[in-house]
Formats: structure tokens, C-alpha cells, sequence
């Protein structure tokens, strides 16, 4: 499979030569050899099913959760902290997935432009934002199953304070700090992405 320093790959269209590279990027799919990915990009403009699904599922859930946001505001005319808590929590589920797909769709598209893998700062930031969004989302499904157990054994609402920064500071800034602290100690780089 490999001669010298030369791949050659076998397909049913077209035989294309690679050259294997000391600072290759990325695996090759498959496992078949290593190579630098810009110039396999730059050859055959080649985008792997797993990246292709992910940036398909990211903009379908992405349309969705504007739809959802777009109909809840259209439905519901007056001011978002005056509508019912149940309404908020699916317009804060929908705004976290849009963050979150947000991210995740950058991230793929970057890697896919570049056709490398991004530095471990870029890997840190990326994972900084996607991991702050879905645990925001994790505490808000948290915070809505305490609300509703709270609410049917004391007939009761909790309390989050104005403008619901008790929930806001619960979904946000503690995984925020945490990882933070996770990134500046170096628990981030390629492992977090």
C-alpha cells in the first residue's frame, strides 16, 4: 500500500496519487493511510458522510428551533418574562439548540474549508461553547423537572427571581466557571471537541 512516500488509492471513477506528509491533520476515513488534507481537499473536494449528516442535522434542528421561536413570539405578543414559565422553558430549550447547533455547524464548516483540524485553542474554544450550551440545556431540563415536581406536591411556583436570573445564573454561568477553569488548566484542547 505504501511505496516510498506515495499513496494510491483505487476507486471506480479515478486513480488519484497522494503524498503522505509528516504534519497530516487528520485520519483518513477508513484508517487507509495518513495524508495532509488540504491537498486532498484541493484534489478532489472529497466531504466525508459523518461531516456531511452532521451539518445536515445541525441546519435542520437550527430551522426548527426558529420556527418554534418565531411562532412562540407571534402566538404570545406581549413580554417574554409576562408569558406562562412552560412557554419560556421551550422558547430557552430552543434558543440553547440553536446555540449549540450553531457552534457545532461553525466547527464543521471550519474543518471542512480548512480541511485540517483546528489548533488546540481553536479545539478549546469550540469545545468551551458547545459543552456551555448543552449543559445549559441539561440544567434547564433540570430546573423545569424540579419546577413541575415542586409545582404538583405544593401546588406552588419556585421562585427564580426577576426576570428569572436564578434559572439564567443555574444554566449559564456555573457551567461557565467550571469550564473555564477546565480550559485555562488544559482539560480542553482536542479532547473537548
Amino acid at each position: 500500500m505504501f511505496n516510498s512516500n506515495e499513496t494510491h488509492l483505487n476507486s471506480s471513477h479515478n486513480q488519484t496519487n497522494l503524498t503522505t506528509s509528516e504534519n497530516a491533520t487528520k485520519v483518513e476515513y477508513l484508517n487507509i493511510t495518513s495524508r495532509n488534507d488540504i491537498e486532498f481537499h484541493d484534489q478532489s473536494k472529497v466531504w466525508l458522510p459523518f461531516e456531511i449528516v452532521s451539518i445536515v442535522l445541525a441546519t435542520g434542528s437550527i430551522s426548527v428551533c426558529v420556527l418554534v421561536i418565531i411562532f412562540a413570539f407571534k402566538k404570545n405578543g406581549k413580554t417574554f418574562f409576562k408569558w406562562k414559565r412552560a412557554q419560556r422553558f421551550v422558547v430557552l430549550t430552543s434558543a440553547c439548540d440553536i446555540l449549540f447547533y450553531g457552534v457545532q455547524f461553525i466547527l464543521n464548516i471550519d474543518t471542512q474549508v480548512s480541511g485540517l483540524v483546528p489548533p488546540p485553542v481553536i479545539c478549546s474554544i469550540y469545545a468551551f461553547f458547545l459543552l456551555e450550551f448543552a449543559y445549559a440545556q441539561s440544567n434547564l431540563s433540570i430546573i423545569t423537572a424540579a419546577t413541575a415536581c415542586y409545582y404538583i406536591l405544593k401546588q406552588a411556583e419556585i421562585d427564580l427571581g426577576k426576570y428569572d436570573w436564578k434559572m439564567f445564573s443555574f444554566m449559564f454561568v456555573y457551567p461557565a466557571i467550571l469550564l473555564a477553569t477546565a480550559s485555562f488548566n488544559g482539560g480542553m484542547a482536542y479532547n473537548g471537541v
